[in-house]
């Protein structure tokens, strides 16, 4: 804050001084009470409108601090369970999901679930599709959506599948990414997700 916001008041005191020296201008605050200083009004206003935009700003960082969750934080229905997937597994809608690093076929993902008590993913929602896409990235991953010859969709779990999305292409085995959900051939070599419920 400059002295031109803030001016020092002025007066001017004309009086005869001993030794007879002429009229002087003295530059000096006001005071009310010996010791105290009285800052003008228009300074004092400047301060306090300051002082109210520090504290909201604040006020605001540390509302903020709370309000955005970081890109893989997704709700949970309480904190009880936190610890109920297995190292390496991720916690979402009461269900653990295993995103595998490398890659094997449709039927050898399917038993490699199995062989941890789950089975490949099987989507019930549209929000459960949201988190998978966007957690499997752009890598392609089995999903436990088979077409055997002449039959319809099915679940690994063989529920028949309700045709909640899309599927393009018409292989027999179903994958995603973070785009889409398309089919390929069972033997190809892709990641997996497999799923369980949570304990």
């Amino acid at each position: 804050m400059s002295s031109e916001d803030c001016p020092i008041t002025e007066t001017s005191s004309l009086h005869q001084e001993k030794g007879g020296k002429n009229s002087a201008t003295h530059l000096h605050f006001e005071t009310q009470h010996e010791g105290s200083l009285q800052v003008p009004i228009p300074c004092a206003v400047l301060i306090v409108v300051f002082i109210i935009i520090l504290v909201m700003a604040l006020i605001t960082l540390s509302v903020g601090k709370y309000n955005c969750p970081s890109q893989y934080e997704f709700s949970m229905p309480s904190e009880s369970y936190v610890s109920s997937c297995s190292d390496e597994w991720v916690l979402y809608h009461r269900k653990c999901y295993f995103f595998s690093s490398t890659t094997k076929s449709w039927t050898s993902a399917k038993d490699s679930c199995s062989e941890d008590g789950a089975t490949l993913a099987v989507i019930d929602s549209k929000k459960e599709m949201v988190f998978l896409k966007r957690y499997a990235g752009k890598a392609e991953h089995w999903i436990g959506l088979k077409n055997e010859t002449g039959q319809t969709w099915k679940w690994s779990t063989g529920k028949e599948f309700n045709h909640g999305f899309n599927l393009t292409r018409s292989e027999s085995c179903a994958f995603l990414d973070s785009t889409e959900v398309s089919s390929a051939e069972c033997e190809q070599h892709l990641h997996w997700i497999c799923s369980k419920p949570s304990r």
